[in-house]
């Protein structure tokens, strides 16, 4: 039999902006595809999550769903909507989410979830915390649109689950899980990767010590004259700069994706180490 889903909204009656209703339907199916491709992401299933609708019932608004061809097999689509009902069931408890603790709490009981459910126990699954956020957020919205007296559901063939049109995203999507920035300042070796005779664009380099290809800002505006008016003799490709340097260091929440160096600026140089050698590495103190 092949796997299908449903959402349904028990509307009232004469009720005020109907057009909100299937405005709202749209948000919950967004948000259920959103879903979906979260988990297939997390367990590292490389087709995309959709689905086509079968039908559609007006007397309370009950959009059916069926995967789309070829896309997911059904054991997936079932393992999906059991993940849905659990999320949604802990939405139950609550009627509003705002911090990255508690999307990262709703996050790990769905990781859990997978495991026990056959889907995690071979492959690390992780789920992304920010875009998780995103679809809280989705299903936010059209709770919004829902009155006071009607009520949502959401389910299968199987089992159903009702949706808390209470609860309601509060945090901001736009700071969320964006990880730690720290600013550092530092003195390292740097390669010229790309260095810019005329002009004020930005130059590359490679930090020996950081073993991180960047570009920076060269703020030593003395230098810059001096060395793109030919007073200083072109850096070559042995060559290096021992400079002072400041940059931001960017933390990913993920601790599986490796941090990143962005914003540097070379704020002193002291010298150029012409040819290069084992020495050149060692940095005074």
């Amino acid at each position: 039999m092949e796997a299908n889903v449903f959402i349904k909204i028990d509307y009232k009656k004469d009720r005020p902006n109907p057009s909100q209703l299937f405005e709202a339907m749209s948000l919950y199916i967004a948000a259920y595809e959103q879903f979906g491709q979260i988990l297939a992401k997390s367990i590292d299933v490389k087709q995309e999550f959709r689905f086509n609708l079968e039908d559609i019932q007006i007397s309370s608004i009950k959009a059916k769903l069926i995967q789309s061809p070829g896309i997911i097999h059904d054991f997936f689509i079932n393992r999906v909507a059991s993940a849905g009902s659990k999320l949604f069931e802990q939405l139950l408890e609550t009627d509003e989410t705002e911090t990255e603790e508690q999307v990262d709490k709703l996050a790990a009981n769905i990781e859990e979830t997978l495991i026990n459910d056959g889907l995690g126990n071979e492959i690390d699954s992780h789920i992304d915390r920010k875009a998780l956020s995103h679809m809280l957020g989705t299903v936010s919205k059209a709770n919004n649109l829902i009155l006071k007296d009607e009520t949502v559901e959401f389910g299968t063939p199987s089992y159903s689950q009702n949706i808390n049109t209470k609860w309601r995203f509060a945090g901001d999507l736009s700071t969320m899980f964006l990880g730690l920035k720290e600013t550092i300042v530092a003195k390292d070796y740097l390669y010229v990767k790309i260095a810019i005779n005329e002009g004020k664009q930005l130059w590359t380099f490679k930090s020996s010590k950081m073993n991180k290809t960047f570009t920076a800002r060269i703020l030593v505006k003395d230098w810059i004259k001096n060395y793109q008016s030919g007073l200083i003799p072109p850096i070559g490709p042995k060559d290096t700069l021992l400079a002072e340097f400041s940059y931001d260091l960017y933390k990913p929440y993920d601790k599986r994706k490796t941090s990143e160096v962005r914003n540097v600026k070379i704020i002193r140089i002291e010298d150029i180490v012409r040819g290069g050698s084992d020495e050149q590495f060692e940095i005074p103190a």
